[in-house]
């Protein structure tokens, strides 16, 4: 007898726009290995997407992808992934994102657990997948729409539950840095909003009235009560000028209790907006220099980017650029079409928006992205490039120089690990807080200690002095971050490693499994789901790989973290860190080390069971993790031993 599917739907839906099919494809046939979310996506890009197809051709994938938490109350759990080659990428390769909202229990109310498209319609379209069954949909009436009209117009068509992913012009125009967006403000960057644009399709639509099935749903009504109590751990908050923006309540996404970063704000004028995190300040500094401008202008400035469907890190790299090239006369005002002495206003924050979403102008060379717009002018615009610009993401912040667990995240990945990242500097930010008023945070150094060596595997891992313990830490951070994204799990929230509600202030490292446990009826614990995060984590190298990742030379952090010392850090002003001492520690004019890193990195790969002097990946490790058909694949490009 067939046992009852539990937390997947066991479906996900196949659409093909050059064809016009659609098909359903069994979930369960991908879950056993991949989990959901960022692995079974992962694992559809390996095998449908060729190493040369290009980001842009009909014949890319993209990938939205749920997992076995979302819909069932799981808290935390309302995020969907995206996977595909992203025309963002210099060059072009395998890219991932992460969006939250409501679209993602919606898929799974309609009876998916995900969505592949690929080819490229005739004409406009979008896809309406509404209670377990899908149809491709005129979109004439939404092409050339921002992404607040699109809403409207979905929402008056099919009802206040319909959800949606959709881009803006930008993603029409195909800007490559074009970012998809869902409904409460969520978002992705990787240039997925080009892909989407790219095939002709302006929206993927979602509603329905199912529910997956909860194996055991007493023990995840109880499990959500323990998380909703451990999750109270001191709120982490973006600082803001309180006289001009204050937070006023929290902005929860599907069925989520915990505390977030995302949040509702008001403004002193009373204007009420949903943000977070760096979406909502990057333009604050260029209003703040600007006398008489009000902090709306920055709100808004958010408000534009998510209308048009541009990557708001993308236009913070793109302003600074402007007007450090300006300033050095190596960009004239008639050539940038700007007057871009009045940056920090609503008009040129409109203006230059305007020309990069309709290619106008210098807006259609920022249109391909800052670095093709380095390499199309050359020296005079890469010599203002700062640390900050990087393929995807923001490739300064975070930074090794301060936390050398970070090198190795930064190093493996082809786009800022935001996630990672987030795992050791939320636990730092949280010490930091304790310090500064310990009644807002439990994390006392004796605490942050005693939560690395639980979460990190070994008790060096918490001293940010040194490099020893690292190369571990870093992998059991990584496995844990793709088993997370694979659940799908939501890193405001997890994992949940400190507590004012635990005797000794510490998290439970073994919750999430007890969660899946319960809703899917599969027993399992902390190791067996770390075997997945590594399963994962393997099948994404071996992706990277067969597209033209160098392991050694791609191996390593930006190349400006080992000359150039760190200076400042906005969310850590001190540039102080947990070192073996009670006292805090300053990493101020720190550089990596980079003979010191290369013993690390090659301590890692062994650690991983991949070959230490190449790093490429044995068929011995890839076989263990159930991936003998990809080490077969590899073996006929000569990219294992």
């Amino acid at each position: 007898m067939k046992r009852e599917v539990c937390g997947w739907t066991g479906r996900i839906l196949k659409v093909d726009l050059s064809l016009g099919s659609i098909e359903d494809i069994d979930t369960m046939e991908y879950a056993e290995g991949f989990l959901g979310g960022r692995g079974i996506a992962t694992r559809l890009y390996w095998e449908c997407v060729a190493p040369e197809t290009g980001a842009l051709d009909p014949e890319n994938a993209l990938i939205l992808m749920t997992g076995p938490l979302g819909a069932t109350g799981a808290q935390g759990a309302s995020r969907f992934e995206v996977v595909g080659k992203s025309p963002m990428l210099l060059p072009e390769g395998f890219c991932y994102g992460n969006l939250g909202g409501y679209f993602g229990p919606a898929l799974k109310q309609a009876g998916y657990d995900g969505v592949m498209v690929t080819g490229r319609a005739a004409e406009s379209c979008y896809l309406l997948i509404q209670d377990g069954r899908a149809e491709i949909r005129d979109a004439a009436h939404l092409w050339g729409l921002g992404t607040y009209a699109v809403r409207d117009r979905l929402k008056a068509d099919h009802g206040r539950r319909a959800h949606f992913v959709t881009t803006g012009p930008a993603g029409e125009n195909l800007v490559r840095t074009a970012a998809l967006i869902t409904d409460h403000e969520g978002s992705a960057t990787g240039g997925f909003g080009a892909v989407l644009g790219s095939k002709n399709l302006k929206a993927v639509v979602a509603l329905g009235s199912g529910r997956p099935r909860v194996a055991d749903p007493k023990a995840l009504t109880e499990l959500n009560r323990l998380t909703i109590r451990l999750s109270k751990r001191g709120t982490l908050r973006m600082p803001l000028p309180k006289d001009q923006m204050r937070y006023v309540g929290r902005a929860s996404c599907y069925q989520c209790g915990l505390d977030c970063l995302r949040g509702a704000f008001r403004t002193a004028s009373g204007k009420e907006v949903v943000r977070k995190c760096h979406s909502m300040v990057f333009y604050m500094p260029w209003v703040a220099m600007r006398p008489g401008e009000k902090i709306d202008t920055a709100v808004d400035a958010t408000k534009i980017c998510n209308d048009l469907g541009l990557c708001t890190m993308e236009m913070d790299n793109v302003m600074g650029w402007l007007a450090r090239a300006w300033e050095a006369g190596d960009l004239s005002a008639e050539e940038a079409g700007l007057n871009i002495g009045e940056i920090g206003s609503r008009a040129f924050f409109e203006r230059l928006t305007e020309m990069i979403t309709r290619r106008e102008g210098l807006g259609d060379v920022l249109a391909e992205g800052l670095l093709r717009t380095g390499e199309r002018l050359g020296e005079r615009a890469t010599r203002h490039f700062t640390e900050d610009v990087s393929g995807v993401g923001l490739g300064s912040s975070y930074s090794p120089r301060e936390y050398v667990i970070n090198a190795l995240l930064y190093a493996l990945e082809p786009r800022q690990p935001i996630a990672m990242l987030h795992e050791v500097s939320y636990l730092i930010a949280r010490w930091l807080l304790h310090r500064i008023k310990p009644e807002l945070s439990p994390t006392t150094a004796e605490v942050f200690r005693a939560a690395a060596t639980k979460f990190w595997g070994n008790d060096k891992a918490w001293d940010m002095t040194t490099y020893e313990g690292k190369a571990e830490a870093a992998m059991r951070i990584q496995d844990r971050t793709y088993m997370k994204d694979s659940l799908v799990l939501c890193d405001c929230a997890w994992p949940i490693m400190d507590s004012f509600n635990t005797p000794d202030h510490v998290g439970d490292p073994n919750l999430e499994a007890r969660i899946f446990s319960a809703v899917t009826g599969l027993e399992s614990d902390e190791e067996g789901l770390r075997a997945y995060g590594e399963r994962n984590f393997n099948l994404q190298r071996a992706v990277l790989l067969r597209e033209g990742w160098k392991p050694l030379e791609g191996d390593e952090p930006a190349s400006f973290n080992f000359p150039e010392p760190i200076l400042h850090d906005l969310l850590n002003p001190r540039l102080i860190v947990p070192g073996p001492t009670e006292e805090p520690v300053s990493v101020k004019g720190n550089v990596l080390d980079r003979e010191k890193y290369k013993e690390m990195r090659a301590e890692y790969y062994e650690l991983r069971g991949w070959d230490r002097e190449t790093g490429l990946q044995t068929a011995e490790t890839l076989n263990r993790l159930g991936l003998g058909d990809v080490a077969e694949a590899l073996k006929k490009r000569s990219l294992v031993r």
